[in-house]
């Protein structure tokens, strides 16, 4: 399980201490949405959104059966097999920052062995630093947006900071 949880929305490392606000401010934890597409072999991958950001581009034309971009591919609901939101934390930078590491610096020969191994060691990264929060996301966009979706471009901010509220709360009740 990913350490902390949304932080943006106000809560810090420990799930239970509030933060204060210049806190607030300098730490922002990251959502990653990963998918499986029909006629594609590999996984498209989008990574470091904020929540409201995922709001948009992801979760709300996904519900509507519009076209969004994952990793620059343009999908519709009806062509993804299979879609994951996840949370970034520390322990995936950490990952990422070896893996990048390994691809960049040291001898050649090493290189490449990370180059060729990439797919693995990242896939291997992505399950086990990040943590599931799908069912999450949908029920605070459910509860928060979609009721008032018509609403949804002049009262955004709004409806954005509802959703993260439940997201925040439906995520400290998991870590109890």
């Amino acid at each position: 399980m990913v350490s902390g949880t949304f932080l943006a929305a106000g809560v810090s490392d420990r799930r239970d201490v509030p933060m204060t606000k210049p806190e607030e401010q300098q730490r922002t934890e990251k959502l990653g949405v990963v998918a499986e597409v029909e006629g594609r072999q590999r996984q498209l991958v989008l990574l470091n959104l904020p929540f409201g950001r995922l709001i948009d581009e992801i979760v709300v034309p996904y519900d509507n059966d519009e076209a969004f971009f994952i990793d620059g591919v343009p999908l519709t609901r009806k062509s993804i097999r299979r879609i994951k939101i996840v949370v970034l934390g520390e322990e995936f930078d950490s990952g990422m920052f070896e893996l990048e590491r390994g691809l960049t610096r040291g001898e050649a020969q090493n290189k490449k062995i990370y180059g060729d191994q990439y797919e693995t060691r990242f896939e291997h990264i992505l399950r086990t630093t990040t943590e599931d929060v799908t069912a999450q996301v949908l029920k605070a966009y459910n509860q928060a947006v979609k009721p008032r979706i018509k609403d949804y471009v002049p009262k955004r901010e709004e409806l954005i900071a509802a959703a993260t509220t439940i997201f925040v709360e439906a995520m400290k009740a998991l870590s109890r």
